[in-house]
């Protein structure tokens, strides 16, 4: 079993509706999205669950560094989802691909994640040891404000945790990243699952 940190936007005031997607308009988006991740050197698909293959699946598309037209353009700049590409490009969010439902349409939506904000799946031992040295409640799943993250991440007694613990080291570098991810909107936090 994993837990996966990732960093969440909870501003979701006056987001546009998700718009239902042709197969061919996503197969366009991941060609441009895989020709783009190459030429920059950076993964700009986020698989969440399931396969395109999958009756039900989602994942997540990394678009902010991307010009809104090349990404219109995958949807013949339908105007519902040029209104949710404008958006993710506003608020810096990540596009979400996916079908809910076995027998229902492909959906395109914006992402609760931040655009640029990594994430940090571990196994549920080393994600109870890194809460340990957040000193958080090991819970299996939780959240905190950003903001009480980079408290944490500043309090001294974190380096005396990771000496007694040194395999937590190779975390702090993804959940320092996490704690200075910025966004347009002031409710940004850390969740876990």
């Amino acid at each position: 079993m994993t837990i996966t940190f990732r960093v969440e936007d909870s501003h979701d005031i006056d987001m546009p509706p998700p718009v239902p997607i042709e197969p061919w308009q996503m197969g366009a988006l991941r060609e441009v999205l895989a020709e783009n991740g190459e030429r920059i050197g950076t993964d700009l698909i986020v698989p969440e669950y399931g396969n395109i293959d999958a009756p039900v699946f989602a994942w997540e598309a990394r678009t902010a560094m991307l010009a809104v037209a090349a990404i219109a353009r995958c949807f013949d700049y339908e105007p519902g989802a040029l209104a949710i590409i404008e958006e993710a490009q506003f608020r810096c969010r990540r596009l979400r691909i996916s079908r809910p439902a076995s027998n229902g349409d492909i959906l395109l939506s914006l992402s609760t994640n931040p655009d640029s904000a990594p994430e940090l799946n571990v196994s549920n031992s080393n994600a109870f040891a890194i809460l340990d040295l957040l000193g958080i409640d090991r819970e299996s799943c939780g959240l905190i404000p950003l903001e009480q993250l980079q408290d944490r991440l500043r309090d001294p007694a974190v380096p005396g945790r990771i000496a007694a613990e040194p395999g937590l080291a190779r975390y702090l570098p993804t959940l320092t990243q996490m704690a200075a991810v910025t966004s347009p909107s002031p409710k940004l936090r850390l969740v876990w699952a």
